[in-house]
């Protein structure tokens, strides 16, 4: 596999709006704002301050699963 396959499989895995969590911190989700094969690490995130790897990412497949959970009282 060449690199130019491999940054266009990249691309598509993490186009805009695909939601992410950072490996190291999975509290939150960000949404990938770019992914530029160009820049050296390819992936902006929004509301995120910089760049992040492939590796340091993980795609988030089921927004339902990480909504937080809410207990009702019933009387």
């Amino acid at each position: 596999m060449d690199w130019t396959t491999l940054e266009q499989e990249e691309s598509q895995v993490y186009a805009p709006g695909t939601p992410v969590q950072l490996k190291s911190d999975g509290s939150q989700v960000y949404y990938v704002e770019e992914y530029d094969p160009m820049m050296v690490p390819p992936i902006w995130l929004e509301n995120h301050p910089k760049p992040c790897y492939p590796e340091e990412l993980r795609i988030v497949s089921n927004l339902f699963c990480i909504l937080p959970q809410k207990t009702l009282q019933v009387a």
